[in-house]
């Protein structure tokens, strides 16, 4: 079949340093075309990496190029909706990087349009295709660790100034709700919906303790869902002295431990079971699920669904915060 040929919206840090490894490894799918970037040294100095590909500096110009047929969007989030939305428009398969738009009237509208679209539209939330939530996913089906009834998340990182996302001054001043907490804890939100089913209900807080990286950066998170699973996920930023990233399931039966790409089956009854799930984080497995959307024809796994569904469970928690309240979440 022959290669898809993709423009890139975006020449900073996630065009850079996540997706372009993954492209490089997938040639046989996709052809970069051109590059646009809104101020010219980043498009000049990707275009340089990539053999001098064309670059523009107004995104409506690559859209309007008969050699793009798709298009990689790697921007600021609040500028997710008027992109996507224009290049549905021209007739482009969009790759959009996650969460899907700043808020929930963005993305239904973004949904809206991409369903009475006969386009592709791929939400870049790399967690969906990660092998070792998928793997632990496959366990649990199996029965594994018997009956999943309760989960936690720990997520305890510092982000100081000296970040080179803290850096980019979008992030300092979003203009979207939640910050840090948004930003990132949507993975997690999507990985536990993945592994769980919907949420019904969260109750949560959040502080601000380092507000030069933006505010929140804390986040504590209680959740309920419909396959009986209740939880907590903590994401704080500002932590200082700590370091942690550990998902563990617990089941009738057993449990699940996850530690960055490691996954530990532990039950009393039986050694445990250690595995290593090396994967790119799912980069690769993201943009080929694109390229079998745009080629075979095939539903893609995250979905501008997913993603509104994501971004739901972070503005409910953001809610709870703010009101000191449970709130429910309708399906």
């Amino acid at each position: 079949m022959k290669k898809v040929k993709l423009g890139i919206i975006g020449c900073g840090i996630a065009a850079r340093e996540l997706h372009l490894p993954a492209l490089r490894k997938l040639q046989d799918k996709f052809e970069i075309t051109m590059l646009c970037n809104h101020t010219e040294q980043k498009a000049r100095d990707l275009s340089e990496q990539l053999g001098r590909v064309p670059y523009v500096l107004d995104y409506r110009e690559l859209l309007e190029s008969s050699e793009v047929e798709a298009v990689d969007i790697a921007l600021p989030i609040h500028l997710n909706f008027k992109v996507a939305k224009d290049s549905l428009l021209k007739g482009k398969h969009v790759f959009v990087e996650k969460p899907v738009t700043a808020n929930l009237r963005e993305a239904r509208k973004i949904l809206s349009q991409s369903e009475a679209s006969d386009l592709v539209m791929l939400v870049a939330e790399n967690f969906r295709y990660r092998k070792v939530y998928l793997r632990a996913k496959e366990l649990m089906k199996k029965g594994k660790i018997g009956k999943p009834y309760a989960a936690m998340w720990d997520l305890f990182n510092q982000v100081t100034l000296n970040s080179k996302y803290a850096k980019t001054k979008w992030r300092q001043h979003p203009k979207y709700p939640g910050a840090f907490v948004s930003d990132g804890g949507v993975h997690n939100v999507a990985a536990l919906r993945m592994l769980f089913g919907e949420f019904t209900s969260v109750k949560a807080f959040t502080k601000s303790i380092n507000p030069k990286i933006g505010s929140p950066d804390t986040m504590s998170l209680q959740f309920r869902s419909q396959s009986g699973v209740d939880g907590v996920f903590n994401i704080f930023y500002s932590v200082d002295g700590y370091w942690e990233n550990r998902l563990l399931i617990f089941g009738s039966r057993g449990s699940i431990i996850i530690q960055e790409n490691k996954l530990m089956l532990k039950n009393n009854s039986e050694d445990d079971y250690i595995e290593e799930v090396e994967d790119d984080n799912g980069y690769i497995a993201e943009f080929t699920d694109f390229y079998n959307g745009i080629r075979k024809k095939k539903k893609v796994l995250s979905t501008p669904h997913e993603g509104l569904k994501d971004l739901e469970v972070i503005i409910a928690a953001l809610k709870s915060a703010e009101s000191n309240r449970s709130v429910s979440l309708t399906h």
